[in-house]
């Protein structure tokens, strides 16, 4: 009888190539970042097991990758490895090689259940262990450091270890090349992932046994039963090398039509030893269809039924599409976090924020926590990076949303430009505002002023509506009418690297009024209120060579009107630091010199003179900053300067 070509196998694994190649280019070409492990399932597990374990998401987890993990899992427990049989472009590329070696005879044969291929086994769930615990403890996926394919996608170029990531890639081609699916049998952790889901009842007691740890409060138990559960799938693997209850789907194998050709065995990617089978429950078996395709008696049909020939690709298509749309329609908190004896509050309530541009990944999500545990009243924390928002756990009995509000919002002083003495009173306009949450929304607010044309500054402090001061030409004439054109549009578009940015907006102006006027001296002077508190008193320095008699000082003034610019002004932080780290340094303040910032320099006469301050620390070529746990580091210049100061008594 005719054998029939394994069609849905190979369109499924080219197809996959392809996009990967494509988008790969496209992102290479439009200079465009692209995610390329946004479908990772591996990603998706590590993902969730760090959200179960430690109740966060780093920056680059999304519960896309958790969907795809979690509904790899249940697709294993259920049907098979389909993912590895046929969407998995590691396992494609490794089938491929193995075939090369095969045509130019210069594989070397590991038989199945042999010594060599049962020792072989424990180095996936060794990586395995190794990738959860680094992941697990940090919060970042580790396996990105030796992931061949994100290298290869990345073009290098991603958060690798190199020579893990080439040792990974030179283990997928040339141990694929020399021994038949290398990489999948014996080094793949989503393959010994998959094993352990394959092993269900092993999973679910290792699960059960998890959490009544975390129940009880075992501090840390998640590293023993990780690492209980990969040596327990290791021996059931190498022991039985097959699974019992599940999966569900199998291939069957009737006896009577069988010819024990072999055909099938030489066939499958793993050369698993069909003919020794009834009911094929091989733990390499991924359902990839090829046994089948071979098979001229037809003997071979999953679960015995010739009508199920097409289900298994079909399966990997649904689940893959099943996984992307639950995976955009539901989110996990990035991180949920609670303090301050929260079990012994009674009537605690929960307020909700959306549009709070600032939570945007894990760390802008911990700094968010770390401002609200200031906050008397406040209990806890859940941030959903995806749609900007949060969950706020609160005593009604000692705070309310409006202080809540108010500890969120960032009072902002922003200033564009200096008025010409052509200009000598600017109108004082007050505004009323909603829609501005956090420092992020002041920031695109601050961009929509900025096109106004005749705006030279604003404040902003908070109140319901947030109160707005925009000091404004006169000649220009700004009506209301105006202002809320700007304000009030539903997007912002900021030039990018990309091309163009689209930033939804969700301001309104709520209430306009004239509320007379200002000198150019007192703008100037409010304005310079924000650039004064940059200033500083290097303690360290200060205790060393505070003594003025023993160390006479000297002042260094060098006029910086950008300091006022917003990039400048929260670079000057670093820089400040570096002047602390600097001997015979003592402090450095700000003054206002015919509306011109001026940055004054305190240092010992006896250790510096202009030439150089100018040359070692204006423009040295590396900073060295006091980072917040006491330590040093050695930084880049964040700042450019290039108009030289002078001494002054």
């Amino acid at each position: 009888m005719k054998r029939t070509p394994n069609y849905p196998k190979h369109v499924l694994q080219w197809g996959v190539l392809l996009l990967i190649v494509g988008t790969v280019l496209w992102a290479a070409f439009s200079d465009k970042a692209v995610d390329v492990e946004k479908y990772c399932p591996f990603g998706g597990l590590q993902a969730f097991g760090t959200y179960l374990v430690n109740n966060s998401l780093a920056c680059s987890m999304s519960m896309l990758q958790i969907m795809m993990g979690l509904v790899l899992a249940a697709g294993v427990i259920l049907f098979s490895k389909l993912f590895c049989g046929y969407l998995c472009p590691l396992g494609t590329v490794g089938e491929w090689m193995g075939r090369a070696g095969r045509k130019l005879h210069i594989q070397v044969d590991v038989p199945q259940g042999s010594v060599a291929d049962r020792l072989l086994r424990v180095v996936k769930y060794v990586l395995l262990f190794t990738i959860l615990y680094f992941t697990l403890s940090s919060s970042e996926l580790f396996c990105k450091k030796l992931d061949p394919y994100y290298a290869v996608a990345t073009g290098f170029k991603g958060e690798i270890v190199l020579w893990m990531s080439l040792t990974s890639l030179t283990l997928l081609l040339l141990g694929g090349f020399f021994v038949r699916m290398f990489w999948c049998r014996y080094i793949c952790p989503l393959g010994a992932a998959s094993n352990i889901f394959k092993f269900t009842p092993l999973f679910l007691a290792a699960a059960v046994v998890a959490w009544a740890l975390g129940h009880f409060g075992v501090e840390g138990s998640w590293v023993w039963v990780i690492a209980a559960t990969c040596a327990a799938s290791y021996l059931v693997e190498v022991i039985k090398l097959r699974s019992c209850a599940f999966p569900l789907l199998y291939i069957e194998r009737e006896e009577s039509t069988c010819n024990r050709c072999g055909l099938c065995e030489k066939k499958c990617p793993y050369n698993i030893p069909i003919h020794e089978y009834s009911k094929v429950k091989h733990v390499d078996c991924t359902l990839c269809g090829q046994c089948i395709s071979s098979c001229a008696t037809q003997a071979l049909q999953v679960n015995g039924k010739r009508g199920l020939r097409w289900l298994p690709p079909v399966l990997a298509v649904v689940l893959f599409f099943a996984a992307v749309w639950m995976g955009s329609r539901m989110e996990l908190p990035t991180i949920d976090e609670k303090w301050g004896g929260y079990e012994q509050v009674e009537g605690l309530e929960t307020y909700g924020m959306e549009g709070l541009m600032t939570v945007k990944c894990f760390g802008s999500s911990k700094a968010f926590s770390a401002k609200m545990q200031t906050v008397p009243g406040v209990h806890g924390v859940k941030t959903f990076v995806k749609r900007h928002a949060v969950e706020i756990l609160y005593d009604p009995a000692r705070t309310d949303t409006i202080q809540i509000q108010r500890a969120i919002f960032t009072p902002t002083q922003r200033k564009y430009k200096t008025p010409s003495e052509e200009v000598p009173t600017l109108d004082v306009l007050k505004l009323g505002v909603e829609g501005l949450h956090d420092r992020m929304d002041m920031v695109y607010f601050g961009m929509v002023l900025q096109r106004i044309e005749g705006i030279y500054g604003f404040t902003a402090e908070f109140d319901c509506p947030v109160a707005v001061t925009v000091y404004a030409d006169p000649a220009a004439g700004l009506t209301q009418a105006q202002l809320a054109e700007a304000i009030d549009a539903r997007e912002l578009i900021i030039p990018s690297k990309e091309g163009e940015k689209v930033i939804p907006m969700h301001t309104e102006l709520k209430s306009y009024a004239l509320a007379g006027s200002v000198s150019r001296e007192a703008f100037a002077e409010t304005m310079f209120r924000d650039v004064e508190k940059l200033g500083g008193r290097f303690l360290a320095n200060a205790e060393k060579w505070g003594d003025d008699a023993q160390f006479p000082k000297a002042v260094y003034e060098m006029p910086f009107p950008g300091i006022e610019k917003l990039p400048i002004k929260q670079s000057f932080p670093y820089f400040k630091s570096f002047l602390s780290c600097t001997d015979g340094i003592v402090s450095v303040e700000f003054v206002l010199r015919d509306l011109v910032p001026v940055m004054r320099i305190h240092y010992v006469k006896s250790m510096w003179d202009d030439r150089r301050l100018w040359e070692e620390v204006f423009q040295a070529e590396k900073w060295t900053l006091r980072m917040a746990d006491g330590t040093f580091k050695e930084a880049d210049p964040r700042l450019k300067f290039t108009t030289e100061g002078r001494t002054v008594e």
